[in-house]
């Protein structure tokens, strides 16, 4: 279902917020370049959580795998305006992000979640771009810095 809604001026396509400066635990003063792209400390704790380092490694393969499919997801539920779909869209790319320590990503995500909620499809839109660049480098980096090179979960 699409829903149209106009946002105020400061909430505007014109107008882009700064993003909401901190990572959880971070200082309220960080820069949103200052959240880490990727923290492998919380990839370190979910492997002592589950005491198992390879279903660790195994999720970090499978978010790595399913990017492209959750970014297109979120593009068509955005660009459709289907408050719904990219809402699920959105969480789905946050908790998962945070899950595998794409900190920075997460940060992103929950502000698309609240331009969804608040019907600013065009501020989304203009978004998507820098989601697309940011998943690219977080998948990128999980790649390089976590899993063992030519790592497959077979």
């Amino acid at each position: 279902m699409a829903i149209s809604g106009s946002c105020t001026e400061d909430e505007g396509a014109d107008h882009v917020p700064a993003l909401s400066a901190a990572a959880p635990g971070a200082d309220a003063g960080s820069a949103f370049e200052d959240i880490p792209l990727v923290d492998l400390l919380v990839l370190q704790d979910l492997e002592s959580q589950l005491a198992q380092p390879a279903v660790a490694r195994k999720f970090a393969l499978d978010y790595i795998e399913i990017w492209e499919q959750r970014y297109l997801n979120l593009t068509t539920a955005i660009f459709g305006q289907d408050r719904a779909t990219a809402l699920d869209a959105a969480i789905s790319l946050k908790i998962g992000s945070a899950m595998v320590g794409g900190l920075r990503l997460a940060r992103l995500a929950e502000d698309i979640e609240n331009m969804i909620r608040s019907g600013c499809w065009d501020k989304g839109q203009s978004m998507l771009e820098r989601v697309s660049d940011l998943g690219r480098e977080t998948v990128a980096r999980l790649r390089e810095s976590y899993l063992p090179p030519g790592y497959s979960a077979e």
